[in-house]
């Protein structure tokens, strides 16, 4: 097995031979932009590390700070060339986070070099203060590193990260290792022997996916954007912590012994917790964005960052992402970076009603009374109202007391859609302080009338369904109104008849059951009235044909003997309610008995089999096929004297209801035979023991 010093020459001198010819190729290739050349200068800064470190502990020990010296001159290459990437496409160099990056890391660098120098003008070994700082500040270029290296893919145009992102994972490699390395350096200097050995292998790992990227790409277009400046100041921050941190805890070391190094230790859990506590802030991240856009960029807001985001806010529906009136108070606080808001309602009185909220702390009413004089001014101004004005007395409409007194009030949107204020948003004050420009105003006054269209469209989708329910009401409504005019026929009838044979036995026990009969299906007309009675798809019951259509024949003769029906319907059982198969077979046979001379006869036939027909046969006047494709299944159409016409469609749309069909088939002259499919409860459930 090598030893150590074998193991780490070998390691160094692939490094060391990979390099040099990758910085061939790429001068063989004629570099063609600074990015390119800083290319080849990382490379061969590179290969002369990985040289040093294998010839001078073997030719010159007492040299070994050449090496120090070789190496800071790599990081430093391999981060100039990420920045080169980020710099030649910089709009602005003054508001470029990259750049306060790039400054830190050559200060560091500066340092580290005048260190080396000096160490080697003495003569003399690295004193071991020296070497912490040292470590320290390989620390912070490993950082500045992963920084710019994230700046290059996340502003690479999107048509170019196929050939970036090589690249970008080669160099994350190269600095996420050192970042790990000299972490635990700084934990303990014993730490990681075997990692140094084998870092020039590491190193050179990375060379395919190095050159295959730079075969790939020819000109990078890169754009800066805030998501971009966030993250760097974000990690930029982050790794001065940390930095910060460990001087801290090389101090505490210094106490010695067990106690220093409880003290260490604990230390650095602490910070670590404190630094998680920070980073998931929402005050310490919306006070980095306040900055950021304030002293990086030229105008306040990525407009079209600010709209994806707003859209995707409302259009987002789920479980715990709230109802829309909830999501359109969040997409309008978010730009702001407001913790909360609530939404207000314009009513049909003088007032706003409290519709919606969004982690409104604060208690609210739940009407503003009042209001036409807010309303009026939303709609001649449409600008936001600033509280903070009224609570100075400066503003331009009064606002009620409630809301000037409320701390966490901060700004009025008004909901314009169409030139008229259908509302407004109440903005809660943010978790930092923020200056308010025009840029803020334009935005807020975009979403209002954004979410204006959103609100005012949920309460038009709201009206359209309250009028289907009043549609399917009044529908019903007639269906049943048709279904009494035949029931008051019936009881007329009886009254009649009741004058002539009321002492007669049989026309009394006949009198009786129809008018049970009739309490019955009035009872069931009511019920029909109720939300609960609306059913969808084909119904569940099942019921007896035969008893049915024998109850029905059996009504149906008291005024028209000449019913005749057909058939074996004693075992014949179908798909659907008996009441709703009574009241369409009623309907047919009326309708049979009206269109045919008197004494002329009606047949009611079953015909069994999966799916089971009844037919209403008659030899009356008949109906042409025009009368029928155009006017017999239209609503409110009728032949009858004081008809509703709406008995055929009502028939056809209660079988259809049930799961069936109504089919009719005429003849001008010779009669109509209309047929009702349903079907067959047994040949369902013979289907159903078949598949289990």
């Amino acid at each position: 097995m090598p030893a150590e010093s074998d193991v780490s020459a070998f390691s160094h001198s692939v490094a060391a031979i990979g390099y040099l010819l990758l910085a061939g190729l790429l001068i063989f290739r004629r570099p063609q932009s600074p990015a390119d050349w800083w290319l080849v200068g990382a490379s061969l800064a590179t290969a002369l590390w990985a040289v040093l470190v294998v010839l001078v502990p073997a030719v010159r020990p007492e040299l070994t700070v050449l090496v120090s010296i070789a190496e800071t001159l790599r990081s430093a290459t391999w981060a100039i060339f990420a920045a080169v990437l980020v710099i030649s496409n910089w709009q602005d160099t003054a508001h470029n986070p990259s750049r306060s990056v790039l400054i830190a890391l050559a200060v560091v660098v500066a340092l580290q070099m005048a260190g080396d120098v000096w160490s080697l003008a003495r003569g003399a070994a690295v004193p071991e203060w020296l070497q912490y700082f040292f470590t320290m500040g390989r620390l912070a270029v490993a950082i500045g590193g992963l920084v710019l290296t994230h700046n290059v893919y996340v502003n690479s145009a999107p048509s170019n990260r196929w050939s970036i992102r090589l690249l970008c994972i080669a160099l994350a490699g190269i600095f996420a290792y050192d970042l790990n390395l000299y972490t635990l350096f700084l934990l303990d200097r014993t730490m990681g022997p075997d990692l140094v050995e084998v870092r020039g292998l590491v190193n050179a790992l990375v060379l395919p996916l190095i050159y295959l990227s730079a075969a790939r790409n020819r000109g990078l277009r890169l754009q800066v954007s805030r998501q971009a400046a966030f993250h760097t100041l974000s990690l930029g921050a982050i790794g001065l912590y940390l930095v910060l941190m460990s001087l801290a805890g090389y101090g505490l070391r210094l106490v010695g012994g067990d106690w220093g190094r409880l003290l260490q230790i604990s230390f650095i859990f602490a910070a670590a917790v404190l630094a998680a506590v920070i980073l998931f802030s929402g005050r310490a991240r919306a006070w980095l964005r306040v900055q950021i856009n304030k002293h990086f960029f030229a105008y306040k807001y990525d407009y079209r960052q600010e709209w994806l985001r707003f859209v995707n806010t409302v259009s987002s529906s789920g479980p715990g992402l709230g109802a829309l009136h909830v999501r359109v108070v969040q997409a309008a606080c978010e730009p702001v970076d407001s913790p909360g808001g609530a939404l207000f309602i314009a009513g049909e009185d003088d007032s706003f009603a409290h519709l919606a909220r969004w982690n409104y702390r604060t208690l609210l009413p739940g009407h503003i009374e009042g209001a036409a004089r807010l309303k009026a001014h939303f709609e001649a101004s449409g600008r936001i109202l600033d509280i903070e004005e009224h609570r100075a007395g400066t503003g331009a409409v009064r606002l009620p007391q409630w809301l000037i007194e409320d701390p966490q009030a901060w700004l009025l949107v008004p909901l314009i859609h169409i030139d008229e204020a259908i509302g407004f948003i109440l903005i809660e004050r943010p978790l930092t302080q923020r200056e308010l420009n025009w840029e803020d105003f334009d935005i807020l006054r975009t979403v209002g009338r954004q979410a204006a269209s959103y609100v005012a469209e949920a309460a038009a989708l709201a009206k359209i369904a309250e009028s289907r329910k009043f549609d399917e009401f009044n529908r019903r409504f007639a269906f049943i109104m048709h279904d009494l005019k035949n029931l008051v026929s019936q009881l007329s009838l009886v009254a009649r008849n009741a004058e002539r044979h009321a002492d007669n036995p049989e026309f009394r026990a006949d009198m009786i059951a129809t008018l049970q009969s009739s309490v019955a299906k009035m009872n069931d007309l009511l019920a029909r009235l109720s939300q609960q009675s609306v059913q969808g798809g084909a119904s569940a019951d099942t019921f007896d044909v035969g008893h049915a259509v024998a109850s029905v024949a059996t009504a149906a003769r008291r005024s028209w003997p000449e019913i005749a029906v057909e058939g074996d319907a004693e075992t014949v059982t179908a798909k659907g309610a008996a009441d709703r198969f009574e009241q369409v077979l009623t309907h047919l046979v009326q309708n049979a008995v009206d269109a045919s001379a008197p004494g002329s006869p009606v047949t009611i036939a079953v015909e069994p089999g999966d799916i089971v027909r009844v037919h209403v046969r008659d030899r009356g006047r008949g109906m042409s096929a025009d009368f029928i494709r155009d006017e017999l299944f239209a609503p409110f159409k009728s032949t009858k004297s004081g008809g509703f016409g709406i008995g055929a469609f009502e028939a056809r749309e209660m079988t259809r209801e049930m799961g069936g069909k109504l089919l009719v088939e005429s003849e001008p002259g010779v009669g109509s035979c209309f047929t009702i499919e349903l079907p067959a409860a047994a040949a369902r459930q013979e289907a159903n023991r078949r598949e289990g």
